[in-house]
């Protein structure tokens, strides 16, 4: 194996793991709250769950309620 296919394995590997020894490093050190980082996502998924599923549920009573 050639010097310049160590140094790109190597590279890609340490791109491969920068994004999770970022959030061990800001976890450790207390720079970045992920638990609420966690409960804000969650809360934000919640909201889009209902604003996107509302409609769809009007629609299937609309079409449930027995015509006259």
């Amino acid at each position: 194996m050639s010097a310049n296919q160590v140094a790109q394995d190597t590279a890609l590997a340490i791109a491969k793991a920068s994004p999770a020894l970022g959030v061990a490093a800001t976890g450790a050190t207390g720079a970045i709250d992920w638990s609420a980082v966690a409960y804000g996502l969650t809360a934000l998924y919640m909201l889009l769950q209902i604003v996107l599923l509302v409609p769809k549920y009007r629609q299937m009573l609309r079409e449930w309620k027995p015509k006259p």
